[in-house]
């Protein structure tokens, strides 16, 4: 009955777990264009027309203008990158379908940072609009306490479910409704004279006025990061971008010009909420209260779309590996990507902190222009890669071209210090590729994982869980056996039985759902290791090779030690299989050859080279323990050996006698012989167990010349009369370098 139990319980999380993540399509075309507009209508005007007016006096609608004429070249640009990508992620899963894991990776980071960035700026906008109508002022703490207050307000609301998108549209329309009120207002106090001289400081001051707006422009590229949630993103998509850019860029200039004629340039630049002087102007106390109102609405508005949609763009990386898998996962009960909620809104509260508004911005305009710069090249190569029923006329070839040429112009009004900070964000996110994200990448293209387990993985030291793979029922028992050994000297340890098909199409999840008997195989294995009381956790991976399967899935559940069956028949196959595990595989390994029942009470230690050395006697000492035996060392010596290679063997010798830490006895057998292979297989015949070390190139006693590493092992393994433990134990300083290399 219990066995039953398990089998149903393994297949049962097994299909449960098959279902791909996916979001549920309920946003159309009035949503999309809700969280643009929001996006895009937010601190940009309620803040940024004062620092706008500081640069470009009375022209700031000229830069508003001009911002918006260049941005629309990159709403063309997105719109037929969304129609031939419809995938979250935006930016970045364009370039990562066109470009490849590098481009696709710094375009990701950069929006990724620019948009947490722009968060803080949302959130700073709200704060300062909100303590606006307070006449005595409000301390610095105060207002960064109610940024990040309304962070974690919005990041939580949006983890629960599709409350955040109901309270987007409140806050965005809200927000016009006011601003249209404003404009109205506003007309009746205009005064020409406040526009004389348009451009006190000259083109130069307009120019300087973009590169601070330029981020109230990029909002409509959030639209496109919630592609797998629209309905029928292809058309929906592009439409909402461009829908939402004319509305925003309309009600800008209108803003602008009448926030100009309304009150002098030079008071607008000296305050921190100056929709909120113009109102105050145009209407009076109460103005000053009603736009405040709506700074706090579209800030609001500005932030929540922001959190949104940026929390699916690092769904998106996370779902590829880029980034830690958990950020990569839908939430099933709000069905949100929850993860990246929590970390899109910490990450933005760290930003708030500093609290220097103009450098934020700045950081935000470099990281968001910088990030569109690859996008270009990604649709110049989908251009050329088209199908032929898919024709691109001229304009469209344009395009991509013209938008390069517009984001490098926006990209060199940027002063020094902003471009020196951001290419620092880009060397961060540089290292970050290529010391971690590169090679998880790399591995979610070589295979895939099934985790038939419930529970979380325990938190255990990397050295302390065991990978087990279990293609061969026959020696399970006895895998599990000598696990036992190595856990009686580690303490708690967590057996992770693998499981690894071989991938048969491109697409492991067609291979995975075909592979449910592998969640049979992997049910006999979890009744053995309840047997041996020892914790298990089933894991079925599809992988377009079988050794590097178990060299990923070893790195992927943190294993320090890999212990496996060895293949029963030697054919030039089976040894490069061997010898590919042992010499890329960066945890320590041990291989099995059994000979009937496995319970060596005679056990034999071949005495090769340090390395391996306390990994070969832990084994020896926890199954002689654990089964009465007595424990032999064998030192095999060349006939002719020399004083050096002497001192060496004894050196060798006295640190196995050090390593042995259990109650079996044990002695010593010394041998002199130039074919040290011969001699292992003639005395494997007087012991139950041989234990072994693989080691590449000779070793300093001479015993063994170029060799490959598993070669020499292989060869004992397949002549042996007794049964066979080859042990590897990786370098040191491999196991510390091993995250930052390709396996």
């Amino acid at each position: 009955m219990q066995q039953e139990q398990q089998k149903n319980n393994l297949r049962e999380i097994f299909r449960r777990k098959l279902v791909q993540d996916a979001f549920a399509r309920t946003m159309g075309l009035l949503g999309a264009t809700t969280l643009g507009v929001g996006a895009l209508m937010g601190a940009g005007i309620y803040v940024l027309i004062g620092l706008a007016a500081g640069k470009a006096g009375p022209g700031a609608w000229i830069s508003y203008l001009i911002c918006g004429v260049l941005s629309l070249l990159s709403v063309a640009m997105f719109g037929d990158l969304s129609r031939r990508v419809p995938l979250s992620g935006g930016g970045y899963a364009y370039a990562y379908k066109a470009l490849g894991s590098f481009y696709a990776f710094m375009t990701g980071w950069l929006l990724a940072l620019g948009s947490i960035m722009a968060c803080a700026m949302y959130a700073m906008g709200l704060a300062f609009y909100l303590t606006s109508v307070f006449p005595a002022g409000f301390p610095e703490y105060g207002m960064t306490v109610i940024a990040v207050g309304a962070v974690a307000g919005l990041t939580v609301l949006n983890t629960l479910g599709a409350g955040g998108n109901k309270v987007q549209f409140v806050f965005t329309w809200g927000n016009l409704l006011i601003l249209g009120v404003f404009i109205i207002a506003g007309l009746f106090k205009a005064d020409t004279a406040n526009i004389s001289p348009m451009l006190p400081n000259g083109w130069s001051g307009v120019g300087e006025a973009v590169s601070l707006i330029y981020v109230s422009f990029f909002g409509y590229q959030l639209i496109a990061n919630n592609a797998e949630e629209i309905v029928e993103p292809t058309k929906t998509v592009p439409r909402a971008m461009f829908l939402a850019m004319m509305v925003s860029l309309c009600f800008y200039v209108i803003i602008a010009i009448v926030s100009v004629l309304v009150v002098p340039w030079k008071e607008l630049a000296e305050s921190r909420a100056p929709l909120a002087v113009v109102a105050k102007a145009g209407m009076g106390q109460a103005g000053w209260i009603f736009i405040a109102a709506g700074g706090v609405l579209a800030s609001a508005a500005a932030l929540n779309s922001t959190i949104i949609s940026q929390a699916r763009q690092i769904f998106a990386m996370g779902r590829d590996r880029f980034l830690p898998s958990p950020l990569g996962r839908i939430h099933q009960t709000s069905s949100t990507p929850r993860a990246s909620l929590l970390a899109c809104g910490l990450a933005t509260a760290l930003a708030i902190l500093p609290g220097e508004l103009s450098f934020i911005v700045k950081a935000a305009n470099f990281c968001f222009l910088v990030s569109l710069l690859p996008l270009s090249f990604a649709l110049i190569r989908l251009h050329k890669t088209a199908r032929e029923s898919d024709p691109i006329g001229i304009l469209k070839r344009i395009v991509p071209y013209a938008a390069l040429a517009a984001n490098v112009l926006l990209l060199l009004t940027l002063d020094k210090s902003s471009m020196i900070f951001g290419l620092q964000l880009a060397g961060i996110g540089s290292l970050l590729y290529f010391f971690y994200s590169r090679k998880r990448e790399i591995r979610s293209r070589s295979g895939m994982s099934l985790i038939l387990s419930e529970a979380p993985p325990p938190a255990l030291k990397f050295s302390n869980r065991i990978l087990m793979p279990v293609a061969n029922p026959r020696i399970q028992d006895a895998q599990f056996t000598l696990a036992q050994s190595f856990i009686s000297k580690a303490g708690r340890t967590e057996v992770v039985g693998l499981s690894v098909v071989a991938a048969s199409s491109q697409d492991f999840h067609t291979t995975m759902s075909s592979s449910e008997d592998s969640a049979g195989l992997l049910e006999r294995s979890a009744l053995s290791a309840e047997e041996h009381a020892i914790p298990f956790r089933p894991v079925v991976r599809v992988s377009r090779n079988i050794n590097m399967g178990i060299v990923h899935a070893a790195v992927e559940e943190s294993c320090g030690l890999i212990v496996m069956g060895f293949p029963r028949k030697q054919t030039p196959d089976t040894v490069a299989f061997v010898q590919s595990v042992l010499n890329r595989a960066r945890a320590d390994v041990v291989l099995l050859k059994t000979h009937g029942n496995f319970a060596p009470k005679k056990i034999a230690v071949s005495l090769t080279s340090h390395l391996n050395l306390p990994l070969m006697v832990k084994m020896a000492g926890g199954l002689a323990d654990k089964f009465g035996g007595e424990i032999t060392f064998l030192n095999i010596m060349p006939e002719n050996y020399t004083r050096k290679q002497m001192n060496y063997s004894s050196k060798v010798l006295a640190a196995a006698i050090s390593l042995h830490k259990g109650r079996a006895l044990f002695r010593v057998e010394m041998e002199c012989s130039d074919t040290p292979m011969d001699v292992l297989v003639e005395r494997s015949g007087y012991f139950d167990l041989l234990i072994i070390g693989a080691v590449k190139g000779a070793n300093k006693a001479g015993l063994l010349k170029r060799t490959l590493v598993g070669y020499f092992a292989s060869q004992i393994a397949a002549r042996s009369k007794c049964c066979v433990a080859i042990a590897r134990v990786e370098h040191p300083m491999k196991k510390l370098l091993f995250r930052f290399s390709d396996e």
